[in-house]
């Protein structure tokens, strides 16, 4: 396995770390901002797709290509949970970001399905 899953899972897991502590810097008046950190989110899990993508390709078996997916799954539901959760506080109800990190779920939870 060239990436080991914990490797991907605390790369996400620093990933969702660096999201919330720049966002806790900010005040709820900067939505944009706030925008911003969103943005960088949806770009740093579009970096890790690639890295599990790259990773899959190495695979020899089907179960290892799924966990692949799977965490990757797990970590985009953790980084959308938190943009929805903290949209409130900025006010802000519409996100071409989040919905970006909800079609990379999506990618990955349909890689997943294949694989499994």
């Amino acid at each position: 396995m060239l990436i080991s899953l914990t490797d991907l899972a605390q790369m996400g897991n620093s990933v969702l770390a660096d999201f919330r502590q720049e966002v806790a810097q900010l005040g709820p008046s900067e939505t944009a901002d706030f925008v911003r950190q969103v943005e960088r989110l949806e770009a740093k899990l579009e970096q890790l797709y690639a890295v599990a993508a790259t990773a899959v390709q190495r695979e020899e078996k089907l179960e290892e290509v799924a966990a692949i997916w799977s965490q990757m799954v797990a970590i985009c539901d953790q980084s959308a949970q938190a943009v929805s959760e903290l949209s409130q506080k900025y006010h802000v109800t519409d996100s071409a970001s989040y919905d970006r990190i909800l079609d990379i779920r999506n990618e990955c939870e349909d890689n997943r399905v294949l694989h499994a």
